[in-house]
């Protein structure tokens, strides 16, 4: 792009921010006109940064905060883990989940007239999910540096982009690392099955992998007590539940390191499909990261996830709700910065419910006692 003339994406950008102010009654549609390809953007800067039209400065900065997600869409991170995402979480904390056995069938008898009046109660599971994300991901911008962002095009732009990068991206590589944390969390608890496997590191231990892949695919859409986590966590005492997957929900996450041991034609084995079909599944349903490690907030590694070669999931075993997902900002007058925060609250867990097998090389250790 020119630095003296507007790229599409920001000329459509500004004058979504001008329809946004006319829609609001605002006062910045009455400055600032109509953007195109030979606007001078000297006279926009000096309009927006007159002191004498402060509501105009003010307008500027809380529209932008609304289009800059909008105008940068395309130079967003974008979360390969997004589609395990649900529905929004309504107000409150905690969610919860059901589940609810298939009845028991008993013999018939023709002369019990007595079962007309028993109770037959439903076997009834419920678990409940807890928010525990809430991050705030914050960017401050100096009037030195506003007053910069408008010295040509190409810097009004680089001045937006540093925005969405700093928050957005923030978030979404949050988002992505958090998701590929349940499988790790859920390893480490014991809140999933985990099935040993050897490391997939050539052609033999990659069809012993798909093997392994296609058996799991098939029994995952039969009735069992197999392959959820219900009874992992509640002991053998407790009542096994009865769960199956449709097809069309089961997926796959591996590792980049494992994704390049797999052709399609395997893939295409281990889950009953043509090659045509195992390209759409592969585009669909599996998911590629680049490991399983868990790192603290500070960057350092605080578990190696290498064991872990990937997880056959129903979708239904990721829990993730957002519940809050805003930005605001504020003008700082003591040192004339605009601060902007992006808020972030979510609900990340995983379902004892739904079937889900991690393949490892090792099985999860023991808890130490201190």
């Amino acid at each position: 792009m020119a630095g003296n003339q507007p790229s599409a994406g920001l000329i459509t950008a500004l004058n979504k921010m001008r329809e946004m102010s006319v829609k609001d009654g605002g006062v910045y549609h009455q400055y600032i006109p109509t953007i195109t390809e030979d606007t001078d953007i000297s006279k926009i800067g000096s309009v927006i940064l007159d002191s004498n039209l402060t509501p105009v400065y003010n307008e500027f900065f809380n529209l932008l905060k609304r289009i800059a997600f909008f105008m940068i869409e395309n130079k967003r991170f974008a979360n390969p883990l997004s589609f395990l995402e649900g529905d929004e979480m309504p107000l409150g904390y905690a969610g919860q989940g059901v589940h609810v056995n298939p009845a028991k069938g008993h013999a018939f008898d023709v002369n019990d007239f007595a079962g007309i009046l028993q109770k037959y109660e439903a076997e009834t599971f419920t678990e409940y999910y807890n928010i525990n994300m809430d991050r705030q991901y914050s960017v401050s911008l100096p009037r030195t540096k506003i007053k910069n962002a408008f010295v040509s095009w190409g810097d009004l732009e680089a001045f937006v982009n540093g925005i969405v990068n700093s928050l957005y991206n923030g978030a979404e590589i949050d988002a992505y690392n958090y998701t590929k944390t349940l499988v790790s969390s859920a390893y480490l608890g014991k809140r999933v099955q985990v099935k040993k496997v050897d490391a997939v590191v050539n052609e033999a231990t990659g069809k012993a992998f798909v093997k392994e892949l296609k058996k799991l695919n098939r029994k995952f859409q039969l009735p069992s007590s197999d392959y959820n986590a219900w009874k992992l966590l509640n002991g053998d005492d407790a009542k096994a539940i009865t769960t199956w997957s449709d097809a069309q929900n089961i997926g796959l996450m591996i590792t980049a390191d494992i994704e390049a041991e797999l052709s399609v034609d395997v893939l295409a084995y281990a889950f009953n499909m043509s090659q045509v079909d195992a390209e759409e599944f592969i585009a669909n349903r599996v998911v590629v990261v680049d490991n399983f490690d868990v790192y603290d907030d500070d960057g350092n590694k605080v578990f190696d996830g290498s064991a872990i070669q990937g997880i056959i999931f129903d979708k239904s075993f990721f829990k993730i709700k957002t519940q809050d997902n805003a930005m605001d900002e504020i003008y700082i007058p003591s040192n004339r910065c605009w601060q902007y925060f992006y808020n972030v609250n979510k609900l990340y867990n995983t379902s004892l419910f739904a079937n889900a097998v991690v393949l490892a090389t090792e099985l999860p250790p023991e808890p130490t006692s201190e």
